[in-house]
């Protein structure tokens, strides 16, 4: 595999852990473990450069579409990657848009956004990516595209940064939305086995352990 300086800098910052590393830093008994929270938001240029990655699959996701591109980030985590991604579209040829949603609905006496989960403008005419860390089961995007629609905002696609491969992809296709990724977990574990930053015996016990975690057939419908 070609050299991925996001995935170096991922390895580097400790975002994403294999084994005892998991052990040491999360006391969490499992053989792989993604945080893209911890070790990333103070570091600015790595937030930079995976907003801009974000950026650039939103661009060829949307391909020749000529309406706005929004980005809007699941709370809390994925909350600064979509900022970052809308900050590192500014002055580009294909700028994003941003919003935000809140984890619950604002609670004020009433008026037009007084109890909404969204802060932004609402204009139905544009794309929506739902951006978050990883997919697993899939429900966080679920629940996140029904206060979007509440708000008058259809999600036109999610974009995750990993997929777990656990099936959840299947469960928000399912609902009628695309879901898309950086990176698969499987490539993730192949790309550090490939560079000798795991050996082939923690490779081998991460890849069961995700193969172990997927839903059931037909637990998507």
């Amino acid at each position: 595999m070609s050299p991925d300086p996001l995935l170096d800098a991922f390895w580097e910052r400790g975002l994403i852990l294999f084994g005892s590393r998991v052990r040491e830093e999360y006391a969490l008994n499992t053989p792989i473990f993604i945080d893209l929270r911890h070790g990333l938001y103070d570091d600015l240029d790595l937030l930079h450069a995976l907003g801009k990655a974000l950026h650039r699959k939103i661009i060829q996701l949307a391909g020749d579409s000529r309406c706005v591109q929004q980005i809007v980030g699941i709370p809390d985590t994925a909350t600064p990657l979509a900022l970052a991604a809308a900050l590192a579209a500014r002055g580009t040829a294909r700028p994003l848009a941003y919003g935000q949603l809140r984890k619950k609905p604002a609670r004020y006496p009433g008026g037009r956004f007084g109890t909404s989960a969204y802060m932004g403008t609402c204009d139905a005419s544009r794309e929506i990516t739902l951006v978050d860390d990883v997919i697993a089961s899939g429900g966080t995007k679920i629940w996140s595209a029904r206060f979007l629609r509440d708000a008058g905002l259809e999600v036109s696609r999610v974009l995750v940064v990993v997929d777990r491969e656990q099936g959840g992809d299947l469960v928000v296709r399912a609902k009628g939305c695309p879901v898309h990724s950086l990176y698969r977990i499987t490539e993730v574990v192949s790309y550090y086995r490939e560079r000798k930053m795991v050996d082939d015996r923690t490779a081998r016990i991460a890849l069961a352990h995700v193969a172990g975690k997927r839903l059931a057939p037909g637990a998507a419908g």
